[in-house]
């Protein structure tokens, strides 16, 4: 007996089988790639806020010393004195733009504090009772921070500068990332010599 020409045949069991293991490893394939954009994207992300907060503190210690005087580099004499320091030390005073000169409690000082591994900074009565508090977020460790503070005792025509330097290293996801970060800062307040 004949068939009809209108029967049509359909798929086997063994088409079925293969164009299903063969969908079935495509789309493995495909989400394994889409999990690793995920995992690299937050990866960026967390890396992306780290240093933002970094950059932040950074710009922030810059425009206020920039605008200050009086700096004093180091933990030694009075913080009320300027004071160089070209081999780079991890404390820093200044006098604020704005703070009474004659008042050494209106300093503000900046701190690399190796036991916390952040920097600090103390805004008020800073010489006899210093409170400092973090300006970095606890997702960054600072490995070191050193000021090198020139052209604070000698007057001539150039102005007072300090270069900071951090090193250290951020927690993200998938491990850390470490950084190397410097800033120089020109004092902005005109140096003028007293006449003799």
């Amino acid at each position: 007996m004949e068939r009809p020409a209108s029967i049509a045949r359909g798929f086997t069991l063994i088409e079925m089988m293969v164009a299903v293991a063969i969908f079935t490893i495509v789309m493995l394939i495909a989400v394994g790639s889409l999990l690793s954009l995920v995992t690299v994207n937050a990866r960026a992300e967390s890396i992306h806020s780290v240093m933002n907060n970094l950059n932040a503190a950074l710009e922030t210690m810059a425009r206020n010393i920039r605008t200050g005087q009086d700096y004093h580099c180091g933990s030694g004499g009075l913080i009320t004195n300027p004071k160089d320091c070209q081999t780079g030390l991890k404390y820093f005073a200044y006098l604020p733009s704005g703070a009474d000169p004659s008042d050494s409690s209106d300093r503000v000082v900046y701190y690399y504090d190796q036991n916390q591994s952040r920097i600090e900074r103390c805004e008020s009565n800073c010489v006899n009772n210093p409170q400092f508090i973090s300006i970095t977020a606890p997702e960054v460790t600072i490995d070191s921070m050193q000021f090198y503070v020139t052209g604070t005792t000698v007057c001539g025509s150039s102005q007072p500068r300090v270069l900071i330097s951090i090193h250290g290293y951020a927690k993200v996801p998938g491990g850390t990332t470490e950084f190397r970060v410097q800033t120089g800062i020109t004092q902005r307040v005109l140096s003028v010599c007293p006449s003799s």
